[in-house]
């Protein structure tokens, strides 16, 4: 097939770029070039160039051989190794997500574009489509056989990322009782935030591994929606809280670099305050939501409203607790 030709020569280019900026970032002595333009050096350097203690370089270099590999034995073996291809369209999924995920990081929180990242963000995003394209016969097959498996991988990443997330808002408000966060506590809370993004990947690939095959039934089920909505929430709320209000806090409380108005900590102190609960309240929201059946009596309406409400009601009492941890560390310093 033509798709598999292309996925195999795109793959190849992926692994070479992979392996030109795993040797760049290990030979910081030699010139690093970046067309257009853009920031590599920054990029590749940054704390956000690893992933759950592994170079994103390194990553890149297993998916790209995983995929050139197993494609070439699809094509050219493919009575022994047909099977493979659902397989490998779930390897480029999960890279696509993971590739989105890391673009957004040089947007949002570094605030930097690598040239040679985004053109590995393109070859991700390429082979997804194509693999997509090249395996419509089996996929859906494949995913309906499979619904039990994908079921049990959705309910286990949704169930650590819950526990990750309780980990990390607890660990985050008990940091910031003295108004800073250390180096400690600041690598403390960027190891769980990876297995916290870990999970969301996991999340978006089971929940469209599930959703494909019953569009037609998931489409009129309250809970889905409501539960779609929520784990977009968690996405958007996760990621303002990681990329920008926790940076801001640590560059703060280290003394780094950074311009900023006399009380800044403590403002951004009360946003993570207000970031930390809706995180929190989504979570287990969407875990609920998703062990609830789809033909519960629930409308969108009430679903909806119970979920605001315990919003609400975990907003006051997280606003209430920061203002007595600001008046009983007024008290100490006085």
């Amino acid at each position: 097939m033509i798709e598999h030709v292309l996925i195999i020569f795109i793959a190849f280019s992926g692994f070479l770029l992979a392996t030109y900026l795993y040797h760049k970032k290990r030979t910081k002595n030699e010139h690093f070039v970046c067309p257009m333009k853009g920031k590599c050096s920054e990029v590749i350097h940054s704390d956000f160039s690893r992933f759950l203690g592994v170079p994103v370089e390194i990553l890149g270099m297993i998916y790209y051989a995983f995929i050139a590999v197993g494609y070439v034995l699809v094509t050219g073996l493919s009575d022994l190794f047909g099977w493979a291809d659902p397989f490998l369209l779930i390897a480029s999924t999960l890279a696509f997500f993971f590739s989105v995920y890391l673009t957004f990081i040089q947007i949002a929180a570094l605030k930097r574009l690598c040239t040679w990242c985004l053109l590995s963000a393109a070859f991700c995003t390429i082979i997804f489509l194509l693999a997509v394209l090249g395996s419509l016969e089996v996929v859906l097959p494949f995913l309906s056989e499979h619904k039990q498996i994908f079921l049990i991988l959705h309910v286990l990443s949704m169930s650590l990322g819950l526990g990750a997330t309780t980990l990390t808002v607890v660990f985050f408000f008990k940091f910031l009782k003295d108004f800073r966060i250390s180096e400690h506590e600041s690598e403390v809370l960027s190891t769980i935030s990876d297995f916290i993004w870990f999970a969301i990947g996991i999340i978006l690939m089971t929940g469209l591994a599930l959703y494909v095959p019953e569009s037609a039934v998931l489409n009129r089920s309250s809970q889905f929606l409501v539960k779609a909505f929520v784990v977009g929430v968690v996405i958007i709320n996760g990621s303002i809280l990681s990329f920008l209000v926790a940076p801001k806090l640590v560059r703060i409380s280290f003394g780094q670099q950074h311009h900023h108005k006399d009380g800044e900590l403590i403002r951004m102190r009360r946003v993570a305050f207000i970031l930390g609960p809706i995180s929190i309240v989504s979570w287990y929201s969407a875990f609920v939501l998703g062990i609830l059946p789809h033909t519960a009596p629930y409308t969108v309406t009430q679903l909806f409203f119970v979920y605001l409400t315990s919003l609400g009601i975990v907003l006051i009492c997280s606003q209430l607790w920061e203002r007595h941890l600001t008046r009983t560390a007024h008290r100490t310093a006085s």
